[in-house]
C-alpha cells in the first residue's frame, strides 16, 4: 500500500472555475491525496462531468449531507483523511509554483505545525497584490523575538499550515460546524497542544481575495449581518475564555472589534449582549463598555481652545 504523506482538504461551494485553478496548483503524486467536499453547490450533480480535473488520480470528491459550513465541509475531509500531514486550502487558493519542493522538505519535519508565509492578491488578477495578509507582520515579529506564542494562540486562519493528523486525531479537535469563523477553534486548539512548531518565513500558499467573501467581511467598518456579528463574536469570546484558561496572556482585539460593529450597527442586540455579558462575564462586559467610550471619545471632534 503506497505511503500518503499529505491530504489536502478543500472545501468549495459554487465557484468550479477558481476550484480548478486551485487543483491545477497541486503535483500530481500517489503519496499526495486531494480531497474535495462540495457544499452542496446548485449545479454540483454536473461537476463531475463538466470539470475532468475532478477526476484527476488521487484525488476523492464528496458532499456535505447539509449546506452553509466550510467546517461541516473540512470534517468530512477529516473523516477521509490518510496523510501524515494535512492541508487546508480554500478553493479560491492556490499553492504556489514551487509548492513540490517544499512538500518534499516537509515530509520528515519533526514538528506538529509549520507556519508557512502566505503571498495575497486579488483573485481576478494574480498580479495585483492584496492587503489581506493580516499575518504576514508576525513573522517580522517572530524573527525578532521568536516569541511563538503569537502563531499558537491568535493565527485563526488555516492560511500557510501544516499540520501534523497525528496531532488532529489524538486531541479528537473538529471545525465548528458553523457558517462564518469554523476555523479559529480548530487553529486555537492545535496551536495549543502542539508540542512543536516551525515558523518559516517563505510563501507556500497564494491566498486571494474577493469581493464579498467570507473572510474579508469582519474586518474594517463594513457592515455585516447580524447572524454573522453574533456567530463571529460567540466564537471570539469561546476562544479567548480558552486562553484566559490555559494562562495564555496574548492580546487579542477581535472581541473588541466585534463588539464595535453590534454597537455601532445593531445598538439594541449590542446592549443585550452588554446585560447577558454583565451576568455571565461581567470582567468583558466592562472591556467591552471601555472600548466602546474610548473609540466614542476619539471620534469626537476637538475644538482649539480659544486664546484669551
Amino acid at each position: 500500500m503506497n505511503v500518503i504523506n499529505f491530504s489536502i482538504i478543500i472545501p468549495h461551494y459554487n465557484i468550479p472555475d477558481l476550484l480548478m485553478r486551485c487543483l491545477k496548483s497541486i503535483p500530481v503524486r500517489e503519496d499526495i491525496q486531494v480531497i474535495v467536499i462540495d457544499d452542496c453547490s446548485p449545479d454540483a450533480y454536473r461537476y463531475l462531468k463538466d470539470y475532468p480535473e475532478l477526476s484527476r488520480p488521487y484525488l476523492e470528491y464528496y458532499s456535505t449531507p447539509q449546506g452553509g459550513s466550510a467546517g461541516r465541509a473540512r470534517n468530512v475531509g477529516l473523516d477521509h483523511a490518510k496523510g501524515k500531514w494535512l492541508i487546508f486550502l480554500d478553493a479560491d487558493d492556490l499553492l504556489t509554483d514551487d509548492a513540490e519542493q517544499i512538500l518534499d522538505e516537509t515530509i520528515n519535519r519533526p514538528e506538529d505545525i509549520i507556519f508557512y508565509n502566505t503571498t495575497c492578491v486579488m483573485s481576478d488578477d494574480l498580479s495585483k497584490a492584496s492587503d489581506r495578509n493580516f499575518y504576514g507582520h508576525y513573522f517580522e515579529e517572530y524573527a525578532e523575538t521568536h516569541d511563538d506564542r503569537y502563531f499558537r494562540y491568535s493565527f485563526h486562519s488555516l492560511w500557510g499550515k501544516v499540520i501534523k493528523r497525528n496531532l488532529v486525531e489524538t486531541h479528537k479537535v473538529r471545525f465548528d460546524e458553523i457558517r462564518y469563523s469554523n476555523d479559529t477553534y480548530f487553529a486555537l486548539v492545535t496551536g495549543h497542544f502542539a508540542q512543536q512548531i516551525a515558523v518559516i518565513d517563505k510563501p507556500f500558499f497564494i491566498v486571494t481575495e474577493r469581493e464579498g467573501s467570507l473572510a474579508s467581511s469582519q474586518f474594517g467598518t463594513k457592515k455585516i449581518s447580524l447572524e454573522e456579528c453574533q456567530t463571529r463574536f460567540d466564537v471570539a469570546l469561546r476562544t479567548r475564555l480558552l486562553r484566559d484558561e490555559w494562562g495564555v496572556k496574548v492580546f487579542s482585539f477581535q472581541i473588541f472589534e466585534l463588539g464595535e460593529k453590534m454597537r455601532l450597527f445593531y445598538p439594541w442586540e449590542y446592549l443585550k449582549l452588554l446585560v447577558k455579558l454583565t451576568f455571565s462575564h461581567p470582567y468583558y462586559a466592562y472591556r467591552l463598555i471601555r472600548w466602546a467610550l474610548g473609540r466614542i471619545y476619539h471620534s469626537l471632534p476637538f475644538v482649539e481652545e480659544k486664546k484669551a
